[in-house]
């Protein structure tokens, strides 16, 4: 069965990807997935979050790629883990690679949320043909 590529959308910032994602659903964030491009001329670090918009299309849904791409991977190493943080003066956006009873205390506000970063192998088929 042959599949349509997802619709994509390249965001402007890593930021403006996690406001996205975070504000999706205030309870529950989404993922966002990170792959590296196949082509070994132009490596580049893909971070993305995939949505579904049902009945669309002749009542078919159409799958949405929001995207960024970078030269490099923008968090450390063992760092699968964003801090949102919507109060911060200054830095809303940390990486970690476990959360803390310190990265908890301001939860239950809603105004710090956690996304996971989830490596992926290599991208799926369904995005082969917006990167």
């Amino acid at each position: 069965m042959q599949l349509d590529s997802a619709y994509g959308i390249e965001l402007d910032s890593l930021t403006d990807l996690i406001r996205l994602v975070s504000s999706s659903s205030a309870d529950r964030p989404s993922t966002i997935f990170k792959w590296h491009s196949e082509d070994s001329e132009n490596s580049q670090v893909y971070y993305g979050s995939f949505a579904i918009f049902p009945g669309y299309y002749n009542y078919k849904a159409l799958p949405v790629l929001f995207f960024i791409t970078s030269d490099s991977s923008i968090e450390e190493q063992n760092q699968s883990l964003v801090r949102y943080d919507l109060q911060a003066k200054e830095t809303q956006v940390s990486f970690l690679n476990r959360v803390t009873e310190k990265d908890l205390e301001n939860v239950h506000t809603g105004l710090v949320r956690f996304i996971p970063i989830v490596k992926l192998k290599k991208a799926p088929k369904i995005f082969s043909n917006l990167i």
